[in-house]
């Protein structure tokens, strides 16, 4: 009974105690951190199986992807191999032929020349060139204006052949002494040219009584045959009263100073449409740099005394050589050497612990780019060194030949004794009179006013007109002479003109000396005040039409295609057909000459910059003007590939091919065109073209941003004319066949002369 009660009692006053309260022994704490340790590294264990596992499933597809691009590479660059080929071989067979039939060309011109019986010389060979050369400075019949006009035209006829052979025959054909030679025939020609002018002005001078204006009883006189112009005026009557004089055949104004007036002088304008003075100035021709390559300095080491320390230069063969310039080492001492090398042996020990710890990468067939043509640098070009009134003439350009302004001496005139006539013939020359404006004039306004300033008298017999000024006179006896004359009817000029005038001694044109300049444009009319008299001409600048908008080829037929170029200031229009080009726009007066006017491509080029339609770069513009510039081998090959499909493709500008900023990345629109009709925003596609292939883009010319997807369903391909010869309708294919080396060559030549690429 007690022992129930005990129980019970017992069972009444037991609590069992809270879990969270007990207090875990030593030995259970290390036990549960052992447990939670032990769990902790099996996680990470199953952790790093887990990141080891997929690792090599990573590796693995990291293997299995590499090798299918290896796969898809290799078939690439066999491919391109194959059409880079393909394409080489045609255009060897296209240019071989076309040299073929130029080489036959000079042969026939050469025979035709030889066998031709006009009378006139052959400018090539020296004995018939000189011995025409003599017998026209020795005649003395034969010197009037209109004699010389006529023999002009065989001169300019000479000349012309003679630059024809020089810019034409290749290298091989037309040795160094020849061309020498033909150059020294061209300055005598031009010299003689210029030195009968001379002598039959004088002469026309000479009878300036015969010839002298009933009204006014002064000579003025024009002679012209298209291409010389010789206006003369004689002051005969001594009339202090003319203020000006103009020869209205030539649109050509002149003022004359009082002091003039008073004077036997003349004053001789001797326009002609040709420029016997650029090409002998050193601004004419390109000045490309010399890049002197310093060479390493090699120190030879003979033998080592003890204690010496010996500086080891490139010894060793190329190989070593080569490798220490990878290596991007310097020289080292002798007594170094054995330490480095261990240094290096125990990098490279290094090296292959590592390589053997990474998984071997996969080994790319060696590219097959052993027909690539290296990229040359672009050429660098010395700027021009002269002063700031020096005209450079790789940046501005004569525009309609240029004009003789002269103040000459007015011989004494026949006079009639009895039955005779005496005329005085020593000196049988022209005799110019020096006049140099005041060094202080006064405004121009006050100077046409009738102002003038402290100045000195001329001598009676019309000499230089300096000496000693006279401080109590306050008039200009030597004021600028005001000038206005109209621009050359067959130049367009797209700004006002500049007027420069030549330096003989230091064959350079010059902007100084000139002051007050107007231009009227719609009359054409150029006004400025010159200081003295001498070789003028109009120059303007050569890039004012670089850079370009925008550019389209589109064919029109087979062998014939259509060129536009929206220039910075006109738009030019070229049609090429077969192996000539001509120009259809612009529509304007001082071109009419040239429209619808067939040249071969060379010609033309010459034409449209003699007549101020410029857009064809030199290889120098690229200093003048800010380009796109790209990648010469890639640019050079997509002009030709452009050519061999021109006749069933058309290309455009893209704007992209400025945006994406890269030179090696060239960016045009382009699309097929069998029918001469507009084409639509929706017809064109993108093409990105680089060194290695050609992509069309998935993208549109409209949209926001760049992107070098392909198109889908296309491939890359080698270059630009696989890939428009795959997407090629049927009738474009055969267009592209049939295409001819002639016009291939004529579009090939617009093209490259004009850099599209780069120059828009």
């Amino acid at each position: 009974m007690w022992g129930g009660i005990r129980e019970c009692a017992c069972n009444q006053d037991y609590t069992p105690p809270k879990s969270g309260n007990k207090k875990l022994s030593k030995a259970e704490k290390d036990k549960l951190k052992k447990d939670e340790l032990e769990k902790k590294a099996q996680e990470e264990e199953e952790a790093r199986i887990q990141a080891e596992e997929e690792e090599e499933e990573q590796k693995e597809r990291a293997k299995v992807e590499a090798e299918e691009r290896r796969r898809l590479d290799n078939e690439e660059r066999k491919r391109r191999k194959g059409q880079l080929e393909d394409l080489a071989t045609m255009w060897e067979s296209y240019t071989a032929t076309l040299a073929a039939e130029k080489a036959d060309y000079r042969r026939q011109a050469k025979w035709d020349r030889y066998m031709l019986c006009d009378g006139s010389p052959n400018p090539a060979i020296p004995g018939e060139i000189n011995t025409f050369m003599n017998l026209w400075r020795e005649d003395q019949n034969n010197n009037d204006i209109e004699s010389v006009l006529k023999d002009s035209k065989l001169t300019l006829k000479l000349l012309n052949e003679l630059h024809t052979l020089i810019e034409t025959t290749p290298e091989e054909e037309l040795p160094e002494k020849e061309v020498n030679q033909y150059k020294e025939t061209i300055k005598e020609l031009q010299s003689l040219l210029a030195e009968k002018l001379d002598l039959s002005s004088h002469i026309l001078l000479l009878s300036s009584t015969d010839l002298a204006d009933p009204e006014t009883g002064n000579l003025q006189t024009v002679k012209t045959d298209g291409v010389i112009t010789l206006s003369m005026w004689g002051n005969l009557s001594k009339n202090p009263r003319i203020k000006s004089h103009e020869f209205e055949e030539k649109g050509f104004m002149f003022e004359m100073p009082k002091m003039l007036t008073l004077m036997d002088c003349a004053v001789r304008v001797l326009f002609t449409e040709y420029d016997h003075y650029s090409e002998h100035s050193k601004s004419s021709v390109c000045r490309p740099k010399v890049n002197v390559i310093e060479e390493p300095e090699v120190a030879a080491v003979e033998g080592e005394e003890e204690g010496e320390e010996k500086v080891e230069g490139m010894e060793g063969g190329d190989e070593e050589n080569k490798e220490e310039a990878a290596e991007g080492e310097d020289p080292i001492s002798r007594e170094e050497t054995k330490d480095v090398m261990a240094a290096l042996n125990q990098l490279e020990d290094n090296d292959k612990e590592k390589e053997e710890q990474e998984v071997e990468p996969v080994e790319a067939e060696p590219e097959e780019d052993d027909f690539e043509i290296k990229t040359p640098e672009p050429e660098e070009f010395e700027d021009f060194d002269g002063d700031d009134d020096a005209v450079d003439l790789r940046a501005f350009s004569v525009m309609g030949g240029i004009f003789h302004f002269n103040l000459l001496h007015l011989p004494p005139q026949p006079k009639t004794v009895q039955s005779w006539i005496l005329t005085r013939v020593d000196p049988m020359q022209l005799r110019p009179i020096e006049y140099v404006a005041d060094a202080n004039p006064l405004t121009a306004s006050a100077a046409a006013a009738g102002k003038e300033s402290p100045a000195t008298e001329s001598t009676k017999d019309g000499g230089s007109l300096g000496g000693e000024s006279r401080a109590d006179k306050r008039d200009v006896d030597r004021p600028p002479i005001g000038v206005t004359m109209r621009l050359p009817e067959t130049v367009y000029f797209c700004e006002e003109p500049q007027v420069a005038r030549w330096d003989e001694e230091i064959k350079q044109w010059r902007l100084d000396g000139f002051s007050d300049h107007k231009f009227n444009e719609d009359k054409r009319l150029l006004s400025f005040r010159t200081t003295q008299f001498g070789t003028m001409a109009l120059i303007q600048d050569t890039h004012i039409n670089m850079p370009f908008q925008s550019w389209e080829i589109r064919p029109r037929g087979l062998n014939h295609c259509v060129m536009t170029i929206i220039a910075a200031i006109v738009e030019v229009e070229i049609q090429i057909k077969n192996d000539v080009c001509c120009l259809t726009q612009p529509d304007k007066p001082e071109v009419q000459h040239l429209l619808n006017q067939w040249y071969p491509p060379r010609e033309f080029i010459k034409r449209m910059r003699a007549a101020g339609l410029n857009v064809f770069p030199e290889p120098d513009s690229s200093k003048y003007v800010s380009i796109q510039a790209k990648n010469a081998i890639t640019e050079e090959r997509l002009y030709q590939q452009m050519a061999m499909t021109a006749s069933g493709m058309a290309f455009s500008w893209s704007k992209w091919n400025s945006e994406v900023g890269d030179k090696e990345r060239i960016i045009l629109q382009g699309c097929e065109q069998l029918q001469d009709e507009a084409l639509f925003e929706e017809d064109w596609s993108l093409f990105m073209v680089n060194k290695k292939r050609t992509t069309k883009l998935k993208m549109t010319e409209f949209d926001d941003n760049f992107s070098e997807d392909h198109a889908e369903g296309t491939e890359f391909h080698a270059d630009l004319y696989h890939m428009t010869v795959e997407m090629a309708s049927d009738g474009a294919k055969d267009r592209i066949r049939e295409t001819t080396h002639t016009f291939i060559d004529s579009v090939w030549s617009i093209l490259r002369s004009t850099k599209l690429v780069t120059y828009s």
